[in-house]
């Protein structure tokens, strides 16, 4: 299979945020065992963490390794240099700042590929007219904008905001046609809305990165195959992403995710060129 990850975080400083609250230690300890994973391990270390993942995309044969977070576009920058045969990264800065569509424009003259942004971490809507600037960047360089919506975190996260709901972006998609706009993890809880958003808007797709473990508290029953089905029904394989959403080590390249995304798209009958672009074809045209 040929193979390009869309969606992994640089996990520097992964294990600053501790909790106290019992329930979530809990869900925590319950979802590492449910899919076997080690406990991850705080490594501070830049090249260290570089060359273990540069390591993993030898392993696992991945041609590329797209990193949407690096802990700030200096690191995205370092990562370039280090590993420009396999690693690509997006800008990740809050697009609500003074110079943040200068910063973006930087970032893809140095080599950046994209833009990453966590909807429910930034106050002012996302369709609002002051962020013009920065979709206007987007849009001359036709790059892929990835936003997070739906819950943020796993539990006790954020789960209301007024950049919770992807249907925020449906003006501003439809005003800046050449942005390809990724709504990651299906969705994360937003089925209805993303489909929506995806029937009304040509230019945005989906990523299947992470557990999703969302849905099991959707009101209906819903799992990896019904969603792979009913979003090719929707848009297509042409707009559908494969991402895993990996980040901290032991655990590395989660190739969890990917065996079961393969074989959801089997069981529903994808052909193989079919899961081709989904694991490969559509993010190598994207990011050239």
């Amino acid at each position: 299979m040929r193979l390009i990850d869309s969606h992994v975080h640089f996990p520097l400083k992964f294990m600053s945020q501790q909790t106290e609250d019992p329930w979530v230690r809990r869900e925590k300890e319950k979802w590492l065992k449910a899919w076997n994973f080690p406990e991850p391990v705080q490594i501070d270390d830049f090249d260290e963490l570089s060359e273990l993942w540069y390591e993993q995309a030898v392993q696992f044969n991945l041609e590329k390794i797209v990193f949407v977070t690096a802990g700030g576009n200096e690191n995205s920058l370092k990562l370039l240099q280090k590993h420009p045969d396999k690693f690509v990264v997006y800008a990740h800065h809050d697009p609500t700042s003074n110079d943040a569509a200068e910063e973006l424009e930087k970032r893809l003259e140095q080599g950046f590929k994209g833009y990453k942004i966590l909807g429910p971490t930034v106050n002012v809507p996302l369709n609002d007219p002051s962020l013009y600037p920065v979709w206007e960047v987007a849009d001359r360089y036709e790059i892929p904008v990835l936003i997070h919506f739906g819950i943020m975190g796993a539990a006790g996260g954020i789960a209301y905001h007024v950049n919770i709901n992807p249907l925020i972006i449906h003006d501003v998609a439809k005003r800046f046609k050449k942005i390809k706009f990724i709504v990651p993890h299906f969705g994360c809880g937003y089925v209805f809305e993303t489909l929506n958003l995806c029937w009304a808007c040509s230019n945005v797709y989906v990523d299947t990165s992470g557990s999703n473990q969302w849905m099991r508290w959707m009101p209906y029953e819903l799992n990896l195959e019904m969603l792979f089905r009913k979003y090719r029904e929707t848009i297509g394989p042409e707009r559908i992403i494969f991402g895993t959403d990996s980040s901290w080590f032991p655990r590395g390249f989660c190739k969890a995710y990917l065996d079961e995304q393969v074989r959801a798209m089997i069981n529903v009958g994808y052909s193989d060129d079919e899961i081709d672009r989904v694991l490969y074809k559509n993010i190598s045209e994207m990011i050239g």
